[in-house]
Parts: structure tokens; sequence; C-alpha cells
């Protein structure tokens, strides 16, 4: 499957574990829907528990696959 992307059969050059954390209700699920999917929704719902996804680019030539955890927000110090 090629497309805007790249080729996605391609070996994975690259892979980056990224969490994102912060406080409750800043954004972390916009900005994470905003990146992996290019969508935006103003009515989304609280995050419960932890949510993940995942987007492979090309930069560089090289391919790029960024997994992306997005937390609840209520994390203890």
């Amino acid at each position: 499957m090629s497309n805007l992307y790249g080729d996605f059969s391609q070996k994975i050059d690259y892979v980056f574990k990224i969490v994102l954390i912060g406080d409750s209700a800043v954004g972390k699920s916009q900005l994470l829907t905003r990146f992996a999917r290019n969508e935006f929704n103003l009515d989304s719902k609280a995050t419960i528990g932890v949510e993940f996804q995942t987007k492979t680019l090309v930069i560089d030539h090289k391919t790029v696959k960024a997994q992306i955890w997005d937390t609840a927000g209520q994390e203890r110090k």
C-alpha cells in the first residue's frame, strides 16, 4: 500500500514511543487525534485510563513510526 506517507510494507527505520502527560482537560487527546488522524472534535470525552495510537511517516527518506500513549491526566505525584 503506497500513499502520501510512503510504502507501509517497507521496513521501519525508527520507532518513537511517546507518552502524553499533563493535567486533566488540557487537550492531550485532541493533540493526539489531530496528529494521528488530522481530526478535531469539539465534543470529545475525558480519557479513562490510557489510549494508544500510531502514526507512520516518511521523513528524509526514512520510515518513522510514532507509538503515542494518551493518559487520563490524573497521574499521582
